[in-house]
């Protein structure tokens, strides 16, 4: 039995980034253990889909930490092990060989690709991008191929299309939608406007399609089938179509879940010794009132910090963090704030072209959500504060892209 005053279980972002936080607080060595069933230290992932699968980063340099971080600071880790149960009221997890006790645990089991459930998924040539491993496989299938056909219009599918046309591929996104990023926050202009520039870069489209079957002989995929009939071409298939939280282990205890773990505003479940942080934790937002599960790097990062203070006695403020994207595609760069499911009206500042614009979400005079790409700092601050403090916003400020967002009269 090997037993701690903090437990971290899992091993991705939200895990790196507390236990930063644990040394930060100066816990004593050997209090701290992370479990994680991975094979390397946790590590960032947005490279995965960007800087590492373009080949610009090894392994070791997007490590959140190196290995001797974790041996400075007496912060044992046990890598590729997996917990097959865990019983809240004794505070115990249980591996195949070991068990583990713990004062107070940090849930950061992240999630998991949803797989393509039809005929031929299982050739090789058939990728999804969520670990190391993914973009490893993806990296060392490129010499022998000129065709890629990307399942999916979201996050996923828009960086790794931009990252294999940047390497000359021939590129076809597939996706259900009838356009990009739909389910997400873009608007149909900013559809129209990201479709355009792709289709410049030389990506193609084909929208309000499945594919049905992957096709391979001698060993290699060579075809995707589409719902209508129709057939690509291809020597490689990435797909990215959404994710699964990994709650199987917590459904059948004392643990709530609500699609995550459901937690409080200070990330605590329903048993007061667990915390949870990152893509798992179905937290109460207190600045949108409301209950939600965020996949983003963000998300993961702060929660993982905060959490970590809490269970130091380092804070006791409800965590409060406006939800917040960003992505890298081409040469452009942009981030999203906030929230647009409640949003009656959309502003839009400067001609949306890559030269830059902004889009602002308002719900009645509060602003709600704000992208902003290739715009002056000022539009970057003005909408964090914003949606921050819930003011009163002139929409006809954010409109004039000529006045100052800094101005007294921005605000209504």
């Amino acid at each position: 039995m090997r037993n701690y005053k903090y437990i971290i279980l899992g091993g991705g972002v939200a895990a790196g980034y507390a236990a930063k936080s644990f040394a930060e607080a100066g816990i004593d060595s050997g209090e701290l253990a992370i479990i994680s069933a991975e094979s390397s230290l946790p590590y960032e992932r947005p490279p995965l889909s960007k800087a590492f699968l373009a080949g610009d980063k090894s392994p070791s340099e997007i490590l959140i930490n190196d290995q001797a971080f974790y041996d400075d600071h007496g912060i044992a880790v046990f890598l590729e092990t997996r917990i097959q149960t865990i019983e809240p009221e004794k505070s115990a997890l249980y591996s195949k060989d070991d068990t583990f006790t713990y004062e107070k645990l940090l849930i950061c089991t992240g999630s998991r690709v949803r797989t393509l459930d039809i005929p031929g998924a299982e050739w090789d040539g058939v990728h999804y991008l969520r670990s190391l491993a993914d973009s490893m496989a993806i990296r060392e299938q490129e010499y022998d191929i000129a065709r890629v056909v990307i399942l999916g219009g979201g996050y996923i599918g828009m960086e790794v299309a931009s990252q294999m046309r940047q390497k000359n591929y021939e590129v076809t996104m597939v996706f259900p939608e009838d356009a990009l990023m739909k389910d997400h926050f873009f608007t149909k202009e900013m559809s129209e406007f990201f479709e355009e520039y792709y289709r410049e870069q030389g990506v193609k489209f084909i929208k309000g399609e499945k594919a049905v079957e992957i096709i391979g002989s001698n060993g290699h995929l060579t075809n995707v089938r589409l719902d209508s009939g129709k057939t690509l071409e291809t020597d490689l298939v990435i797909a990215g179509i959404g994710v699964i939280p990994n709650i199987d282990l917590f459904e059948k205890t004392s643990i709530r879940t609500e699609e995550g773990i459901l937690v409080d505003h200070f990330l605590t479940s329903s048993i007061s010794n667990i915390y949870v942080a990152g893509d798992v934790a179905t937290y109460h937002d207190v600045i949108f009132d409301k209950h939600r599960r965020i996949e983003h790097w963000n998300n993961a990062v702060t929660q993982g910090q905060y959490a970590a203070q809490v269970m130091t006695n380092q804070t006791r403020e409800p965590y409060r963090e406006i939800p917040y994207f960003f992505s890298d595609i081409f040469d452009l760069s942009y981030e999203f704030w906030g929230d647009v499911k409640e949003a009656d009206r959309v502003v839009y500042r400067g001609e949306l072209s890559a030269e830059g614009f902004s889009v602002w979400w308002l719900q009645q005079n509060r602003l709600v959500a704000a992208f902003v790409m290739g715009r002056p700092d000022e539009e970057r601050e003005f909408a964090q504060m914003m949606i921050a403090n819930g003011e009163p916003v002139a929409a006809t400020m954010l409109e004039d892209s000529n006045q100052s967002l800094k101005a007294p009269n921005a605000t209504a």
